[in-house]
């Protein structure tokens, strides 16, 4: 029998023999069921990350209805199984899942030859004039700040001193991250292990070690920089900053957070500016064992930093050019302003734009307009306007942001076609407000071109794909989704609002319980989940799903009335009293024309619903771009009214 390479997995006195399927203690074998077997190397093969209990189910019973009981019962098992001197390899991940926790090594059959042992031989490098800590001195598993050599002098105006640092920073951290993969991928391509096609890694917020209130910014802001900067390179999966931005004040350990975030590597450091000097340590940590894999330190004159800048840039383009193409090398080592000023104004924006609030978005269109005051060429400030109006919490009416951010965006394309972040915005205006599909398509692949590590265009870009009805294309992209940003209930439940509108709700309901486990208190999965049972006629669960989105939703007398209503009348009576909040609530705020349409068809009242509809035309309601899949719109497909507008809206094909 030919075996293959990584046959053997070894921890403590245990050893898994991966073909021959059997568990070895101290050389016996040690009898298990298959399913046992099968749970035990799923959990070892994905050692130091969380396995979640929908991936058990499926991959240990693929074929068979079980219930959850079955996996406890079995990990239970496991547990008794591996007893070794009081060391538990198992650990519970409460409502998601089971991690594998312990050293493991991977070695042939006939040789015993390690082929993978997990901890990576670490590679330090130090700037020749700075005076960088000694990384033994610090714990292996830990992002160390620098000590203080001075108070630090903060300053309330903007300085060239903290504007520099950030963009000398951006460029360091990238081309030390990108320098890593680079010289681990030469490593393992002389190596018998294959080279694995793509990397992953969360970039932390940089640690400001300086009591100015002023520097809050200049962590994060950093941070999301470097994001941006490095999410244009094909081969790094990096962490969205709004996966990482929780970690700004936190001192958990640099290995736990790459275990939590699945990633490969963490990247951290820390920033201190004493005087007319700047120092900035960049520090990389393997997620799996916690070992630092290299550091490197800078200790520079502040108006030095555009040197430094350079430096780094040209011998950057110089070891990555066998790797990276010649557009990923120009993207990395461009500049997107020489003003300082308006650098700094610029990550003030960003820095306020990812606090995804109506408050957060307003500042930051303030910041990037004033950025764009100090630098009238600068693109990257134009893109930020752009996104600022068209997504997240606009906090505008839609007639008036959409055409701002057209104009934003299509300068920004003029000033740098290069910016994946203009495209998508100009992709999100064809698609909600100028109903041109082709645009809008060609635009979002041009984003995911230029920025294939962007969560947020991947999103949209779904969004767009099922209200074109092309499926398959949208599952992909859903999927994608999870991926970059795989602890995102949002994520999650935008795959369950995947299946809810293609209308596969057993997978949907699934996908929103897996949201409701990590967070309770998600209302849109409340939302939606409602909406699933109510297709599947589970009109008990639907109306309970309701009830508790309302009270999330602080209206709690609302949802003591549609309690009442349901109980008294069922589903109709429910709906009805859901209606009659909904018309009321469209005296006080804004509500769309096609939710009202909506609530009409819920009540059956073709009438009502089709002159909402239109009134949604004339208004240009972006809910409306899904009218081709919705299923409210199921009981006028038929009609000519209904025709008749997906003619206008061009969604009759």
């Amino acid at each position: 029998m030919s075996r293959q390479a990584k046959d053997f997995y070894e921890f403590g006195n245990f050893k898994i023999d991966s073909v021959e399927r059997v568990l070895l203690r101290a050389g016996e074998p040690v009898p298990l069921t298959q399913k046992v077997f099968d749970l035990l190397l799923l959990l070892v093969q994905n050692r130091g990350h969380v396995v979640e209990k929908d991936r058990l189910m499926l991959d240990i019973w693929p074929d068979t209805c079980v219930e959850d009981g079955n996996l406890t019962q079995n990990i239970s098992v496991l547990r008794k199984v591996l007893t070794d001197e009081g060391h538990q390899y198992i650990q519970t991940v409460p409502r998601r899942g089971y991690r594998f926790v312990g050293h493991v090594r991977e070695v042939s059959d006939e040789s015993e030859l390690i082929i993978e042992e997990h901890s990576v031989a670490r590679l330090v490098v130090e700037e020749h004039n700075g005076n960088a800590p000694d990384p033994s001195s610090s714990p292996p598993n830990t992002i160390a700040p620098l000590v203080p050599s001075g108070k630090l002098q903060g300053a309330a105006n903007w300085s060239l001193a903290r504007t520099g640092l950030l963009t000398g920073l951006v460029l360091i951290a990238a081309a030390l991250v990108v320098g890593y993969f680079w010289f681990s991928s030469s490593l393992r391509e002389s190596s018998t292990t294959p080279a694995r096609e793509t990397q992953s890694i969360a970039v932390l917020p940089f640690r400001v070690l300086s009591t100015n209130a002023g520097d809050e910014f200049l962590g994060l802001g950093m941070t999301d920089a470097l994001i941006s900067k490095l999410s244009g390179l094909k081969q790094l999966t990096i962490r969205p900053t709004a996966a990482v931005r929780k970690y700004a004040s936190s001192n958990q350990d640099a290995a736990v957070i790459g275990q939590e975030l699945r990633v490969d590597s963490v990247l951290g450091g820390s920033v201190q500016r004493d005087g007319d000097r700047i120092r900035v340590t960049v520090q990389l940590i393997d997620a799996a064992d916690g070992r630092m894999r290299w550091t490197r330190a800078f200790d520079e004159k502040v108006t030095d930093i555009f040197s430094v800048e350079d430096a780094i840039s040209q011998n950057l383009a110089l070891a990555l050019a066998v790797k990276l193409s010649e557009g990923e090398q120009t993207q990395l080592i461009k500049r997107a302003t020489r003003n300082p000023e308006a650098y700094a104004i610029y990550l003030q924006g960003r820095f306020n734009l990812n606090k995804f609030t109506e408050e957060g978005t307003r500042l930051a269109r303030q910041y990037f307009e004033q950025a764009i005051k100090q630098d009238p060429d600068y693109a990257q400030a134009y893109a930020g306007l752009a996104e600022s109006y068209a997504f997240g919490e606009i906090g505008l009416p839609p007639g008036e942001a959409f055409p701002k951010a057209r104009d934003a965006a299509t300068k920004a394309i003029a000033l740098d076609e290069q910016l994946g972040q203009a495209h998508a915005a100009l992709a999100q205006v064809a698609f909600l407000w100028d109903w041109d599909w082709s645009a809008a398509d060609t635009q979002f692949r041009r984003a995911i071109e230029l920025t294939p590590g962007d969560p947020e265009i991947h999103h949209m870009y779904a969004h767009y794909l099922v209200a074109m009805a092309r499926r398959d294309e949208a599952l992909g992209e859903s999927q994608r989704l999870l991926e970059l940003d795989p602890l995102s209930p949002a994520s999650r439940n935008h795959l369950g609002w995947h299946y809810l509108y293609t209308r596969q709700y057993d997978q949907a309901i699934q996908q929103y319980k897996l949201v409701l486990a990590i967070d309770s208190n998600f209302t849109e999965a409340h939302r939606q989940l409602s909406e699933a049972y109510k297709e599947m006629n589970k009109l008990d669960e639907a109306a309970d799903e309701m009830c508790k989105r309302y009270e999330l939703m602080g209206r709690g007398n609302d949802a003591a009335l549609l309690k009442q209503a349901y109980l008294k009348s069922g589903w109709n009576g429910l709906w009805q009293k859901r209606h009659e909040l909904l018309l009321q609530r469209s005296k006080e705020a804004y509500v769309s024309p096609s939710g009202i349409a909506c609530s009409y068809a819920g009540l059956r009242d073709k009438t009502h619903l089709l002159e909402w509809l239109e009134r949604a035309y004339r208004e240009r309601d972006h809910d409306l771009v899904y009218a081709k899949v919705d299923q409210c719109w199921d009981l006028v497909r038929s009609e000519p009214e209904f025709q008749n507008l997906m003619k206008k809206m061009k969604l009759d094909k």
